[in-house]
């Protein structure tokens, strides 16, 4: 009983945060910016209590760094009002972790001498970096230390593919973990979001790695039903300028935007868009269902994630003048 009112009272404080999220009309209104200087000044007020003082104008790179620390300090604040956090919403809050590490590898490999873009997750870090430190040394006392020595063995984008993987099997492992009130709506959500990050990920492996099927089968998420692995396959096999082979995939509505006369192959970064907002539609729709479990802030963790991603897409927009109607189209029509 006590859980179930904790949950009650976190799900009103989100239904708050949730109308101040800058998604539907909020996004829209936001578009009509025009400059990265009143964008930022909409993101972050210089006179609103408790808001940063910016002494300059904010570049394009500085307004992202902002949005996601912003996301970041939002989902802290959600795990401090729950007192002892599932750990699945740990691991949620941690996919920014992932981010921080392949930024930290790519800077190793590379050697750009670049600072790795990293992000504080406080108490529920599962690595410490310190900023101009050494970046191997935190990774080998961490639990991402098994990265370490493959960065000689391996291209970049299968360590990337790997963490992704190793992201995946752990939510999975704690999907199962949730008491069955909890793992319910949970479960629909992670199954939706792994399916499609399997297609979309499939996409990118063949058209623009030029990777086949029978290279790509480990380096995709296992598991997920026969159908769903059928479709995987198929991604592979379908003649890439075939109108009517995509028409009649089973995730043919992530392409459905692309199948015109000029089709010659799929888009992967537009299908992903696609695959983002059937996410947040589901993420929407689950955060209004069983309000006396998980399944909600594990659901408006997802909402907050794709609204980052919404303002990382209209900073670049406006840094980039695209106009408003073709930035609503790549965002997915929001």
């Amino acid at each position: 009983m006590i859980r179930s009112f904790r949950y009650a009272y976190v799900l009103a404080k989100l239904y708050g945060m949730l109308a101040r999220t800058y998604v539907g009309r909020n996004f829209e209104d936001l578009l009509r910016l025009r400059k990265l200087e009143d964008l930022s000044r909409r993101l972050f007020p210089e006179k609103a209590p408790g808001g940063p003082q910016l002494g300059h104008p904010l570049e394009a790179d500085e307004i992202e760094e902002r949005i996601v620390g912003q996301t970041i300090r939002s989902l802290l604040g959600v795990l401090s009002l729950l007192g002892e956090p599932d750990e699945i919403l740990i691991h949620l809050l941690r996919s920014y972790e992932y981010q921080g590490v392949k930024s930290v590898m790519r800077a190793i490999v590379n050697g750009t001498g670049e600072e790795p873009r990293i992000r504080d997750l406080e108490k529920y870090a599962g690595i410490r970096f310190v900023p101009g430190g050494d970046h191997e040394k935190s990774l080998a006392s961490s639990p991402y230390s098994w990265i370490l020595p493959l960065l000689k063995e391996k291209p970049l984008f299968e360590l990337e593919n790997m963490l992704d993987r190793d992201y995946y099997a752990t939510l999975r492992r704690l999907v199962r973990k949730l008491p069955p009130a909890d793992r319910r709506g949970v479960e629909r959500l992670v199954t939706l979001e792994i399916s499609l990050a399997n297609v979309t990920w499939a996409l990118r492996l063949r058209f623009f790695f030029s990777v086949d099927e029978e290279s790509a089968r480990p380096l995709l998420i296992p598991g997920g039903a026969a159908s769903q692995r059928r479709a995987l396959a198929e991604a592979f096999q379908i003649q890439a300028d075939s109108l009517d082979g995509w028409r009649a995939w089973r995730y043919s509505w992530l392409l459905e935007d692309q199948l015109g006369e000029s089709f010659r192959s799929p888009d992967p970064v537009r299908a992903e868009q696609k695959a983002a907002r059937r996410l947040y539609v589901r993420a929407h729709q689950l955060f209004h269902e069983d309000p006396f479990t998980l399944t909600p802030i594990a659901s408006f963790f997802r909402l907050k994630q794709f609204e980052t991603s919404l303002l990382m897409t209209a900073v670049e927009g406006v840094r980039l003048a695209i106009p408003e109607q073709e930035i609503l189209s790549f965002a997915g029509g929001l």
